[in-house]
């Protein structure tokens, strides 16, 4: 019996022996990496030829020193590196560094700490752990507080809260500002922000991702509050009425955007700001009413909408009497002392109106897409319209301005529907697109004081005449079209210009740039040897093209009093002839 034990025994030791055997012919097959310990890797490496780190084990952190931008290299990173900073809990950018790419940061998965010296200025580490930024005190563009959160300098303006932060309510401190876009993004254990009075703008985008958006007692009746901020409403909501809670004191900008269910909104007397475009594009809302406490309204509260009709339903705004800063009148909202025109309500049933002459200034998209009003005048108060006055007013006929206007610039008229426009003398300058894209403009009326005409100041597929005052000193017409006071210079041929042939007079030398584009009626022009420049973009015109989007062809014959090197020699640049069809070109010489 014996006997058999002590065989079975030694049987099981060659098995066991023969097994470890084979195990270390396995082992022996593997790569040196497989096998390395932690003390292989080496602690310190090299960046670039200013840049070095090193790793300090006792506290896992993670040392970046020398001078200049700290980069990362292309290709294959060094594998100590790689090693060490995916388990390093802080980064140490040492006085010298100045900046970073933000590709520099991405290995470093574990990080809870960075700190900045004084002498960094550039892009700032966000990682998913982080858990707080310390900064130098001299910096002279970032700073932090107790609690990690990255502010600018001065400490208005919250740059990043880090998103692994511990801490549930986050008070932010009394001087702050404005929070930057994606400032809590992916937070995700704060609940709560509480916001002092300083803060005036809390942007949409900041809380994309965090759990404060995602904290259910933030939102109410479909609208997400952060402490006395409406910061946005839901825009699947179903309300038709919206009664913004007492104690808001900010509406953001874009709050209401896309909601296109509301058909009113209530702001209590609580609310002190509103901001730009906040109810942009609430297709079905009809009234606003504003309480007495609202101190600043931004620009173009009320546009602009994707498809075009911006809040185009709303027929009044309401204001409070016992507001000390805003008024309404008929429905239009003004400033308090009535020097500002702030918002024509867009869908408001009315023909004609007369905007006050004690108006100085009208906002950004006052009147845009106001498509029951067929004619407006300006009043005296007005000296320049430089901001898209009636833009996507279809059915405007009429704009009558005053002899206190002297600038028409930045869109004034572009994309409306005014068939004439008469300039007064008063106006000095017409700038860039003030009557473009006017597609029933046919004429315009220039008066005696103009003395500046953008090249891009007048179009319009209707276009059929410019008449220029006789005392002008700086331009002329002739037979409707624009030219400089001596003739020497052709400025605009109309597009819609009636006859089939036209003649360059004899005084013009040059033909300016896009002076003779969408001529549709033409069939002969010509071209007399008097001409000495041709600038881009003449003698052809766009047409829709399904598979360009557009195309530029010539539908006319042009004849050329000269030989075809003259002509070439006429065209400012190689562009000046890229889209001029050289078949259409008669020489007469």
């Amino acid at each position: 019996m014996k006997k058999i034990l002590f065989v079975c025994v030694c049987l099981s030791l060659i098995l066991l022996f023969s097994s470890c055997s084979e195990n270390e012919d396995i082992q022996s097959d593997t790569t040196t990496e497989d096998l390395v310990t932690e003390e292989n890797y080496s602690t310190s490496g090299t960046f670039s030829d200013t840049i070095k780190w090193r790793y300090d084990e006792s506290n896992s952190s993670f040392l970046i020193y020398g001078t200049g931008k700290f980069e990362k290299r292309g290709g294959v990173i060094p594998q100590n590196e790689s090693h060490w900073s995916g388990i390093a809990e802080t980064i140490r950018i040492e006085e010298g560094i100045t900046d970073s790419d933000k590709f520099a940061f991405w290995l470093f998965d574990n990080v809870k700490t960075v700190c900045l010296p004084s002498s960094y200025v550039g892009y700032i580490p966000d990682m998913k752990k982080i858990e707080k930024y310390i900064v130098a005190e001299n910096n002279p563009k970032y700073s932090s507080d107790e609690n990690g959160v990255l502010f600018n300098a001065d400490q208005t303006e919250i740059i990043r809260y880090p998103k692994g932060s511990p801490i549930e309510i986050y008070e932010i401190p009394e001087g702050v500002i404005s929070i930057r876009r994606g400032a809590f993004k992916e937070s995700k254990n704060l609940k709560t922000v509480i916001i002092p009075q300083s803060v005036d703008n809390v942007p949409k985008a900041a809380f994309e991702e965090s759990s404060v958006y995602s904290n259910p007692k933030n939102w109410e009746d479909d609208i997400f509050y952060v402490d006395t901020c409406l910061v946005e409403v839901n825009w699947k909501t179903e309300a038709e009425h919206i009664a913004v809670k007492e104690g808001t004191r900010i509406i953001e900008a874009h709050a209401f955007a896309l909601c296109k269910n509301i058909k009113s909104i209530t702001i209590p007397d609580s609310v002190e700001i509103i901001g730009a475009q906040a109810f942009e594009s609430c297709s079905s809302l009809e009234s606003v009413y504003i309480g007495s406490g609202v101190k600043k309204i931004g620009g173009a509260p009320f546009i602009f909408d994707v498809e075009g009709k911006p809040c185009s339903k709303l027929k009044n705004i309401e204001v409070s009497k016992d507001n000390k800063n805003y008024t309404s009148v008929d429905g239009v909202l003004f400033n308090k002392g009535m020097t500002e025109l702030i918002q024509y309500p867009i869908g408001k049933n009315q023909k004609e109106y007369i905007i006050s002459d004690s108006v100085t200034k009208i906002g950004y998209g006052a009147f845009c897409f106001c498509d029951e009003l067929i004619k407006l005048t300006v009043g005296k108060g007005i000296t320049v319209i430089d901001d898209c006055l009636l833009f996507g007013c279809d059915n405007i006929e009429t704009v009558i301005l005053p002899e206190t206007l002297t600038k028409l610039d930045g869109g004034a008229f572009k994309y409306s529907g005014i068939k004439y426009i008469d300039i007064p003398d008063s106006v000095t300058f017409l700038g860039c697109e003030a009557m473009t894209a006017c597609d029933r403009l046919e004429t315009v009326n220039v008066g005696k004081g103009v003395s500046f005409i953008d090249g891009c100041a007048i179009g319009g597929q209707s276009l059929k005449k410019i008449n220029v005052d006789r005392k002008n000193e700086h331009f002329s017409s002739r037979d409707g079209v624009l030219f400089n006071k001596d003739k020497t210079e052709l400025l605009l041929y109309p597009a819609n210009k009636s006859g089939e042939t036209y003649r360059i007079p004899k005084s013009v030398k040059t033909i300016k740039h896009a002076a003779i584009m969408q001529a549709r009626n033409l069939k002969e022009i010509y071209v007399g040897s008097g001409v000495e420049k041709i600038e881009g973009y003449n003698f052809c015109e766009s047409v829709e093209d399904p598979e360009l989007d557009f195309r530029y062809e010539t539908n006319y014959e042009i004849f050329f009093d000269g030989t075809e090197k003259q002509w070439n020699e006429l065209l400012e640049d190689e562009y000046s002839a890229e889209y001029i069809d050289k078949s259409k070109i008669n020489f007469l010489q």
